[in-house]
């Protein structure tokens, strides 16, 4: 008993925070600044305002032996976000003696709630159990209990600042005992805390109280820290100064933690402490839609000028947070596409995603079918130091063939036009430069001679028009659900038949080789469906007598001479 009155003694000087005995090793290892700070576990004694805005299921334990006396400090918390907005924690601590004559104990059961209404603005309750009790060979004295109430709010007007304030027990914590007296043991207590992260991993933290705490902690690659800290009092005769320092290792979801404070006149205490933080996906996706559904490999250039899919992504995190958007759709890419989207603190927002295919989607060989696939949408980003991943199924699509198109809308005809096709170029070039004496002495290197010549050379190469069985244009032509197919010109000049939108879709690529301007021509007419195209002549509309009997077999459009051609007639001479 004689040892046991001291060491009471000697712990209610170096604690004198009120009677309030904070816990954790890396807020004491702080000096104890941490009502601000407020971003694990321990926020559940410190400041329960602060369990919203971890976002993850965290447990913690502490030991230390205080000042080498055998007196022992355990701590255990556990914190459960239930929402984006709402988190529970519940902790037990205890502070006890034990030797063959003597045993005290004094343990805590915090049930806390933190909400956080607004991304600004969070509050959080704790309500307490205590208990106390002290046997001197093996017979009790003074065994009591009683509860108390803790309130704290956080403030966060800055993304880089943090303000908050702790009551602690509200008009004072008291308990009853055997003999039905009571005790207030704890008194109320405020604490007042700010913390500012000048620099990414850097915090300086102050509190404010019974006595002041100052702090600073750096975090190198989320995964190594180091901390020091001071506390004094403000008040009494002597103003105890308290040193303290810590670093923690983090492996993964594992976190293990040292700290080391000296308080004058005694040892120093050392805190071991090791966490477990199950931090959850602070990203979801909340919708996909894609903006093309079927999906045309003809279009591709297309697609990869516009926004492809809208991806709803929500951030319950409270700072702005770098994601890289992936898209993958089968049969189309080796690779998924790539963006990169930085999601505003606690948002829920749509953002619309591009796209790039690979280089063989008109050459591989799953060019050639259709298919049904499933595109994907992933997120990854860093959380605390780790990967995270989010994704989402997209509804199914059906991927059509290169050469598929809908007369829907006709202007995907405009796909097929492929001047710089290396089989086109080769044909049309060779041709003219074949007959380019022809050319220069009747036609003056017109357009109108160098479209003569890539005309008859089609014949003169083997081209026969051919209506397609399967879906021939002249009973498609109006109907906006089918699916026609189209050859492209190189694959034309290869297989030398075709339907009219084939040798039309050809005709047009090799005048665009030379520079000459066509225009398409459709009918959309049930059972008299039709394509085909006309040129600028590169005549003057004033001469369109010197070359025309009838001024009604060409058409005068913005000051040009456009000459109307009919693509099937291939194999006939150009003004049959």
């Amino acid at each position: 008993m004689k040892q046991f009155l001291p060491i009471i003694i000697l712990i209610t000087v170096a604690l004198g925070q009120s009677d309030q005995l904070f816990v954790g090793t890396r807020p004491l290892s702080m000096g104890g600044a941490f009502v601000a700070v407020a971003d694990d576990a321990n926020t559940i004694t410190w400041n329960p305002a602060g369990l919203p805005a971890l976002r993850r299921t965290e447990i913690t334990s502490t030991y230390a032996n205080l000042y080498n006396l055998g007196v022992s400090q355990s701590y255990l918390g556990f914190v459960r976000p239930f929402s984006d907005r709402v988190a529970l924690g519940f902790d037990w601590s205890n502070i006890g003696y034990d030797d063959s004559e003597l045993t005290y104990s004094e343990n805590k059961l915090n049930l806390a709630v933190g909400v956080q209404p607004h991304k600004l603005f969070s509050f959080g309750l704790t309500l307490k159990y205590l208990m106390r009790d002290m046997l001197l060979d093996e017979a009790s004295y003074g065994k009591g209990s009683g509860v108390g109430i803790d309130a704290a709010f956080l403030i966060q007007p800055l993304k880089n600042l943090k303000m908050g304030i702790g009551i602690y027990d509200l008009n004072g914590s008291s308990i009853s005992y055997k003999d039905k007296t009571t005790e207030t043991i704890l008194g109320q207590a405020f604490k007042l805390g700010i913390s500012y992260m000048p620099i990414n991993g850097l915090t300086i933290a102050g509190d404010l109280g019974d006595r002041i705490h100052l702090g600073a902690e750096y975090i190198v690659a989320s995964r190594v820290s180091f901390r020091a800290g001071v506390q004094q009092d403000i008040s009494g005769e002597e103003k105890l100064l308290v040193p303290s320092a810590g670093l923690s290792i983090k492996f993964k979801t594992i976190v293990m933690e040292y700290g080391y404070e000296s308080v004058p006149y005694l040892e120093p205490t050392h805190r071991f402490t090791i966490a477990l933080q199950l931090s959850p996906a602070v990203v979801s996706i909340t919708k996909t839609t894609i903006a093309h559904n079927p999906i045309f490999r003809s279009l591709h250039r297309y697609y990869e000028s516009e926004p492809f899919v809208k991806v709803g992504l929500k951030n319950i995190s409270d700072a702005d947070l770098p994601v890289d958007v992936s898209l993958f759709v089968p049969t189309m890419m080796d690779n998924p596409h790539s963006e990169t989207v930085t999601l505003p603190p606690k948002s829920e927002e749509e953002y619309d995603i591009g796209v790039s295919f690979s280089s063989d989607v008109l050459t591989s060989k799953k060019a050639t079918f259709d298919n049904l696939v499933q595109p994907e949408v992933k997120v990854s980003y860093k959380q605390g130091g780790e990967e995270k991943l989010a994704q989402k199924k997209m509804e199914s699509s059906y991927v059509l063939g290169k050469g598929k198109l809908t007369w829907s809308n006709p202007d995907m005809i405009a796909c097929y036009v492929t001047p710089a096709d290396a089989v086109v170029d080769k044909f049309s070039r060779n041709f003219i430069q074949y007959f380019t004496p022809v050319l220069n002495d009747y036609f003056g290197r017109s357009n109108l001679g160098r479209a003569i010549i890539l005309y008859d050379a089609l014949g003169t190469h083997g081209l026969v028009y051919n209506i397609d069985l399967e879906t021939p244009f002249l009973d498609i032509a109006d109907d906006k659900s089918a699916f026609d197919t189209v050859k492209y010109p190189g694959d034309m000049l290869r297989d030398k038949i075709g339907d009219c939108d084939d040798l039309t879709a050809l005709f047009g690529s090799l005048l665009a080789n030379l520079g000459i301007e066509s225009m398409f021509l459709d009918v959309f007419k049930p059972g008299a469906g039709h394509i085909f195209l006309m040129f600028d002549s590169g005549i003057k509309p004033d001469d369109v007598t010197k070359y025309f009997l009838d001024e009604n077999e060409v058409v005068v459009l913005n000051d040009k001479v456009w000459i109307p051609v009919e693509a099937t007639l291939v194999g006939k001479p150009f003004f049959s």
